[in-house]
């Protein structure tokens, strides 16, 4: 009998390994959705899953007491001052339209520019994302990335050259968001996946992936689990795990829609010298049914097979309500660290923005940078200063010579304001932009500022020369 508990004991380790890994799974998919999908996929489940319900909406007095509070010390806390609603007509309409949302190549790109890269690998990291499609797959080798990065006639130690180029490969495939962007194969994808849910490089979710994800397309379950030496149960439960991941990362990011319509997904709000956060909870707030639950305990009058049945939906619903429930608590840490970080923006505007990196919030909050990015994509608060995208409160620094850090966004204010006030019949020419900053105490280089200026539509300075003249 001793034998028969222990070989028991490994398949209730993997079922509860199985439902961890479903939960962090719907966890992620959670965090990415912005309101409005999160809202489509709640109405959904509610329709579907008999064992989840809404709760009674609660008056706007008690609504308004649980979601805002005041920054003490620059700090937010999501407790509601008296005097709050958050009815949707009380808030200013949401008809502003952009023309696109950010494609998989931008997303990569302000990502890229928020990474922790020496300037040769930032060079690479450039060049693989040119070269990833929109399914996310990378179309070139690291052949090709070495010969387009050495030109003709020059050389180096190939080895190593190759082996950096796989490295920045690797770190734009797992730490990236979506994980397992820059695949070059489809088993290369769903590993990185696969590994981001915890999966072990011995474990039988990535021996399948590696070995036999063809034979799981064609149900070969018996050959499968005798090749791998397991029970034929745990190749059902691994083919859960795996038919839960996405073969296209770049799926998100498919661009057909011309124009979308912004809905906030958080507030901020000034009051007195403090801000006030509130998350727009425009989707349903649910729970177990307790009725299914008091079906599911009058054992007397279930068959085995309603019972079973019960237990599956619950369960679900149980993942769906702590996984919502994780999404809040991960988002509002997310928020706290950012306004915080940038209470001068929300006070003063750009100009005022601070640098901050994905690392310094993951960090601060204790989560992977890529949940960072997912949390913060195509999410906008509402603020004094506007509807803002919040991937915009990101900003690299420029180093100053007393040692302080500038953002970008600061710079680029500097050299539009450099100017605007330049005098009648001069242009300053992008080095003597250079200069003036300089003097200033900010080094930037002759061809960054051009850069800066070209993003921010200002013509060269012979062009603003020719137009005064």
């Amino acid at each position: 009998m001793s034998g028969i508990g222990l070989a028991q004991k490994p398949v209730a380790a993997q079922k509860q390994k199985l439902v961890l890994t479903q939960e962090l799974r719907l966890l992620l998919n959670l965090l990415q959705m912005t309101t409005v999908e999160l809202n489509g996929y709640l109405e959904e489940q509610l329709i579907e899953n008999p064992a989840l319900e809404e709760e009674p909406k609660p008056s706007d007095g008690e609504e308004a007491s649980s979601l805002l509070g005041e920054l003490p010390g620059g700090l937010p806390d999501y407790n509601y001052s008296a005097g709050y609603s958050t009815r949707a007509d009380d808030f200013p309409s949401w008809e502003s339209r952009i023309p696109q949302p950010d494609s998989l190549f931008e997303h990569l790109n302000w990502q890229l520019s928020m990474a922790d890269f020496s300037k040769r690998q930032r060079e690479i990291a450039s060049l693989v994302i040119g070269n990833i499609n929109e399914d996310g797959y990378l179309e070139i080798e690291a052949e090709e990335i070495l010969d387009t990065l050495n030109g003709s006639g020059k050389s180096e130690d190939k080895k190593k050259g190759l082996e950096e180029i796989e490295n920045v490969i690797a770190k734009i495939r797992t730490t990236f968001d979506p994980v397992g962007v820059g695949a070059r194969s489809l088993s290369e994808c769903l590993r990185a996946q696969a590994a981001d849910l915890g999966s072990g490089e011995k474990s039988p979710v990535a021996r399948i992936i590696e070995e036999h994800i063809d034979d799981l397309g064609e149900k070969n379950y018996d050959e499968i689990a005798a090749n791998l030496g397991v029970d034929k149960e745990k190749i059902l439960e691994a083919e859960a795990v795996i038919t839960s991941l996405e073969p296209k990362p770049g799926r998100p990011y498919y661009t057909s829609d011309t124009a979308r319509k912004i809905v906030p997904d958080f507030y901020v709000h000034r009051v007195g010298d403090g801000l006030q956060i509130q998350s727009n909870r425009n989707f349903p707030k649910i729970r177990i049914s307790s009725y299914c639950r008091k079906i599911l305990s009058d054992k007397r009058n279930l068959t085995g097979e309603t019972a079973a049945y019960l237990r599956e939906k619950i369960e679900a619903a149980r993942r769906i309500v702590r996984g919502v429930e994780e999404r809040e608590t991960t988002t509002r840490k997310v928020m706290e660290k950012i306004v915080s970080e940038q209470k001068e923006f929300f006070d003063h505007g750009i100009s005022h923005l601070k640098p901050l990196r994905l690392k310094d919030v993951a960090e601060s909050v204790g989560i992977h940078e890529s949940t960072v990015s997912r949390i913060t994509s195509r999410k906008h608060v509402q603020c004094p200063q506007g509807v803002v995208e919040l991937k915009k409160l990101f900003s690299r620094g420029v180093s100053t010579s007393q040692g302080k850090r500038l953002s970008l966004e600061k710079v680029k204010a500097m050299i539009k304001e450099i100017v605007d006030n330049e005098p009648e019949q001069c242009a300053f020419s992008d080095e003597d932009i250079s200069r003036i900053l300089s003097m200033k105490n900010i080094k930037v280089a002759r061809r960054t500022v051009a850069k800066h200026r070209k993003i921010l539509g200002i013509p060269s300075s012979s062009k603003r020369l020719s137009k005064e003249a």
